[in-house]
């Protein structure tokens, strides 16, 4: 048997017999682009209607590598002082698919010299695994006995987000909180069961002398499921307030090249994302790593005036 059906049947047998307990929020480069994927509390901070769409590959060219789709739009509710979302992701990886909407509602009050946001979100996923994925060995007993399942897990999540318009923003979150599990087969194994993530993100705005029609946005996420931890830094530079780039690191991962257009009077922007796997995953991958791609259009809730640009990481 060769190294890569030996790697998938141990894979397999330990899915069937042990049940998945690893962290499972998607991986996504362009995360300070949209907090509200991660943190509900973040919806509706701004005075538009905000649409946005992130396509994302992982380790492109090897079978059965994490592909990631994300949706969401969120708008605020200034009448009652709220902000609403919706998130709908598609998240593949090897034999299983995740298809997952979440409803995001938070209320926001004057803080300080800024605002504060408290949210919940409400989601369901619907879990499956694929047991036809992978091309099957005779002889393999546990992938020519596996059969597809799925099911859907209700899922909950709470979370705090405070802005300082043109300052900085920062958040915290904590998702699956009722830690949802699947076992699809009436047994005492879980096949599938999604552990409590934490998040923490922020972002500060500034710009030097040096370089007046520079905008300059360093941010980050963390995120841990109490076991394991991710740690993402950023840095991203937008010139004129119309063509942006940057740089970021994934600890123990990835270093990833990022770079977009913003066209402010539609407005819209669109941005691409390169990540060189820093891992051996950088083998395995037939480009070194990943891409990603991301769309975002703003629908201006104020008719008199010029859609502006916003100094934060989400409109740069």
């Amino acid at each position: 048997m060769s190294v890569v059906r030996y790697s998938l049947f141990v894979f397999v047998q330990f899915i069937v017999l042990m049940g998945l307990h690893g962290q499972q929020a998607p991986q996504i480069s362009h995360y300070m682009f949209n907090n509200q994927m991660f943190n509900p509390a973040s919806a509706g901070f701004t005075n538009s209607i905000v649409a946005s769409g992130i396509h994302r590959q992982q380790w492109y060219g090897m079978e059965g590598s994490p592909q990631t789709t994300i949706v969401s739009i969120d708008a605020p509710l200034r009448i009652i002082n709220s902000g609403v979302g919706l998130n709908i992701t598609n998240d593949r990886i090897g034999f299983f698919n995740s298809t997952t909407i979440q409803l995001a509602y938070n209320y926001q009050i004057p803080f300080l010299s800024g605002t504060l946001g408290m949210g919940i979100h409400l989601g369901m996923n619907n879990m499956g695994l694929r047991a036809n994925w992978n091309p099957r060995e005779q002889g393999d007993q546990v992938l020519e006995n596996l059969e597809d399942v799925s099911g859907f897990l209700f899922d909950v999540g709470l979370g705090l987000f405070y802005s300082v318009t043109d300052q900085y923003e920062i958040g915290i979150s904590l998702g699956h909180i009722n830690q949802p599990r699947f076992d699809g087969r009436g047994g005492s194994h879980d096949i599938y069961r999604q552990r409590r993530v934490l998040n923490l993100s922020g972002n500060y705005n500034f710009t030097l002398d040096m370089f007046p029609r520079m905008n300059f946005v360093p941010s980050t996420l963390i995120k841990t499921d109490f076991t394991t931890m991710q740690i993402d830094l950023s840095l991203i530079g937008m010139f004129n307030r119309q063509y942006w780039g940057g740089i970021s690191y994934r600890w123990g991962d990835a270093i990833v090249l990022l770079g977009g257009l913003h066209l402010q009077q539609l407005p819209l922007q669109i941005g691409v994302a390169y990540d060189i796997a820093t891992n051996w995953m950088s083998r395995a991958s037939s480009i070194g790593g990943g891409f990603e791609i991301f769309v975002r259009y703003s629908f201006n809730l104020t008719a008199d005036r010029i859609p502006q640009s916003h100094r934060n990481s989400r409109f740069l």
